[in-house]
This record gives C-alpha cells, sequence and structure tokens, in this order.
C-alpha cells in the first residue's frame, strides 16, 4: 500500500515542481515504485521537467471520465518512475471522494504517490492534501515565503490536518547569503513557519536550467546529494542534516 504526499506552497516560484521531480528520481533510484501526479491544471510542467512532453496524449482526467484506462495516460519516466499528466482544465465536479478512489486504484501499484499541486490556498490544494498521508510545504528562505508558508499550513490544519501530517522543505538555501543576513537562517524558517523540517536543499543555478538542459543533476553535486537524504528522511531512515 502507497504512502500519499501532497507537495503545496503558500507563493508560487519557491521550485514545488522540481523538488517533486527530483525527491522522485531519489525515490526511484532507491528502488522504490514511484507515481508522480501533476496536479497543477494549465501550468503543468511535470512532463517538461521529465522530458516526455511529447508522449503526453491522455491526463489523470480522462480516467476519472472514462476516456482511457490507466495504462493509456501513465508515461513511463524509467521502470519504478510513472508520471501522470494533469489536464487542461479542472470540471466543476471534481470531489475529493472522486479524486480519492482514482488515487485508491493506484496504491497496490506504488510504494509512493507525490502529487505536485498548484501554490496557494485555493480548493485545489486543500482537495490533494485531505487525500493525502503526509503534506511537504517547500518554502525558500525569505520572509515573504516564510510568511506563506505559515499561512498555507495553517489553511491545511483548519481542514482538519494533524500538525504530525506536516513537513517543511527549505528549499534554494544560500549559506552565504544567510551568513551575511540577505536570507533567514533554518531556525528563523522554522519558528516563523511552524512546520517541522524535513530538509534543506542548497542553491543550485543547475535547477533554474533543469527544464531547458533537460539534463539530471550531477551524481556528485550536493543538491543531487540533498535529495537524496530527503528521500531517505521519507523512506524512514534517520540521516543528519548537512549543509
Amino acid at each position: 500500500m502507497s504512502k500519499v504526499f501532497t507537495v503545496v506552497s503558500g507563493k508560487g516560484g519557491v521550485g514545488k515542481s522540481t523538488f517533486c521531480t527530483n525527491v522522485a528520481i531519489s525515490l526511484a533510484e532507491q528502488n522504490k515504485k514511484v507515481l508522480l501526479m501533476d496536479g497543477d491544471a494549465g501550468l503543468r510542467s511535470l512532463d517538461l521537467l521529465l522530458s516526455v512532453d511529447s508522449m503526453v496524449v491522455y491526463d489523470w482526467l480522462d480516467i476519472i471520465e472514462n476516456r482511457c484506462d490507466y495504462n493509456k495516460a501513465r508515461l513511463f519516466f524509467n521502470d519504478n518512475l510513472q508520471l501522470l499528466p494533469a489536464p487542461i482544465t479542472y470540471p466543476d465536479s471534481l470531489t475529493k471522494e472522486i479524486f480519492m478512489d482514482m488515487v485508491g486504484k493506484f496504491r497496490e501499484e506504488y510504494d509512493y504517490i507525490i502529487i505536485d499541486s498548484p501554490a496557494g490556498t485555493g480548493e485545489l490544494p486543500l482537495l490533494y492534501a485531505n487525500c493525502s498521508d503526509m503534506n511537504i510545504v517547500i518554502a525558500t528562505p525569505d520572509e515573504v515565503s516564510a510568511r506563506s508558508a505559515c499561512a498555507v499550513g495553517n489553511a491545511l490544519i483548519k481542514q482538519g490536518i494533524g500538525e504530525d501530517k506536516l513537513r517543511l522543505i527549505i528549499n534554494r538555501f544560500d549559506e552565504k547569503a544567510v551568513k551575511r543576513g540577505k536570507l533567514l537562517n533554518i531556525d528563523d524558517m522554522i519558528d516563523r513557519t511552524y512546520i517541522r523540517l524535513l530538509g534543506v536543499v542548497p542553491e543550485d543555478r543547475n535547477l533554474m536550467y533543469f527544464s531547458v538542459t533537460e539534463n539530471l543533476l550531477s551524481d556528485h553535486s550536493n543538491t543531487k546529494f540533498a535529495f537524496g537524504n530527503i528521500a531517505k528522511r521519507i523512506l524512514g531512515k534517520e540521516v543528519p542534516i548537512l549543509l
């Protein structure tokens, strides 16, 4: 039975989709079966990040509305990692029960299902979060992002999601900028968001080029190492946070 993770953020532009892609790749490299679901209609990007955009014909809404079966909609990045693209638009009839029923059909086949949610506290992020075993909040180490991460965390708690089902990822962490007082440090981010820390991803210019170059992160990069450690923590292993 798979575990379902929804990845959310208070604001856009914090690297949520690149996080989803790279942590899914890291889990797959640790021999886990992973289904990556793009939940951001209209702004969908995971097919581009995984370089399978030319293969997209169907999406997960086609499964719900019986236009195709699951095997026709999913795209293979490799044997351990598959993608379900997002629909272009959402129907008004989409409910938590309908979405959970679709996700439930995949639980036996995968170890992890990761949903890339739209940014903000709208209806869809809350719907996905309520279907998940854990919710990961992505934030960059600045005051605006910290405040928005706190807001989305509070919104999830108001929906009845316990604090034990929330985890924080600090993305694009620049240690030199922190030391100069330009960015918040790790303790500041935890204090401002009130969310338990899952991991820290260092600033890496290569992530900015990820969707353009279609090149995976180097196995020797600090960022690749960080994603690997986050994946290990998701697997329940005790791994120290190293920068």
